[in-house]
C-alpha cells in the first residue's frame, strides 16, 4: 500500500478542542477526497471491524469512546459522532470503488486521546516505505525525517522532527502488518511506532 502524499489533500472540516482537531486534519490526510468522477464499484465485501479491541480502544463512532476526551469536547460528543460516522462512510464508498479486494475502514480512540486510523483488506501487503529515508543523526534539531522501522509483525513509517542527536519525535506513524493475504494498516498522530504496531497486532487478530 502506498503512502498517502500529504501535500496533495485539502485539510477540511470543523475542530472541537485539540483531539477534535487532529481528528479532522487526519480525516483530510487519511481519507483524501477524490477527483473527478471515480470508476466503476468493485463486488468487493466491507469487513466488519469490531467495536472495541483489548486495552481500552473504543471505536470512535460510538459516544462511549470520546469520554475522557476533555473539557473541550464534552457536550460535543453526538456532533463529534456524527461526523466520524459521515467520513467512515465517504471512506467506504472510496474503498468500496479502490479496493484491492475485500476491505474495512474504522477508527478507534483510546482514553478519548489517541486516534488509530485503521483500514484493512483481504489482500496481501505491497511495498510500503517512506518517500525518502533519513537520518536523523545527520539532520539538525527541528528538521522533518521520515524514518522506516520494523516492530514485530509490522513495518512502520514513522514522521517526525529530530529532538535530539539521533533522537525522533514522531507526528505520524503508518504500521502496516501483512499475512495470510490479510493486510491491516494503522496510521495515529504523535504516537510510537511501538504502540501502533500493538494495535495491528490486535486488528490483524480480531479480523483473521
Amino acid at each position: 500500500m502506498s503512502k498517502t502524499n500529504k501535500s496533495d489533500v485539502p485539510l477540511t472540516g470543523i475542530a472541537i478542542g485539540a483531539v477534535a482537531l487532529a481528528l479532522v486534519v487526519l480525516f483530510a490526510v487519511f481519507l483524501p477526497k477524490a477527483h473527478g468522477e471515480a470508476g466503476e464499484s468493485s463486488t468487493h465485501q466491507r469487513i466488519s471491524l469490531p467495536a472495541s479491541l483489548p486495552g481500552g480502544y473504543l471505536a470512535a463512532d460510538r459516544i462511549d469512546a470520546w469520554k475522557g476526551a476533555g473539557a473541550q469536547v464534552k457536550g460535543h460528543e453526538a456532533e463529534l459522532v456524527g461526523q466520524v460516522k459521515a467520513e467512515l462512510s465517504y471512506g467506504d464508498k472510496q474503498l468500496a470503488k479502490t479496493a484491492p479486494a475485500d476491505y474495512g475502514n474504522r477508527i478507534y480512540l483510546k482514553n478519548g486521546q489517541s486516534i488509530f486510523f485503521v483500514q484493512v483488506f483481504r489482500s496481501a501487503g505491497g511495498a510500503f516505505a517512506p518517500g525518502e529515508l533519513s537520518d536523523p543523526s545527520k539532520s539538525g534539531e527541528g528538521s522533518s525525517v521520515q524514518q522506516l522501522t520494523k516492530v514485530g509483525d509490522s513495518v512502520c513509517i514513522v514522521d517526525g522532527s529530530v529532538s535530539g542527536p539521533g533522537q525522533v519525535q514522531p507526528s505520524s506513524t503508518q504500521c502496516q502488518r501483512s499475512g495470510d493475504d490479510l493486510t491491516v494498516q494503522i496510521t495515529s498522530p504523535g504516537t510510537a511506532a511501538s504502540d501502533v504496531a500493538k494495535v495491528a497486532d490486535l486488528v490483524f487478530a480480531a479480523v483473521r
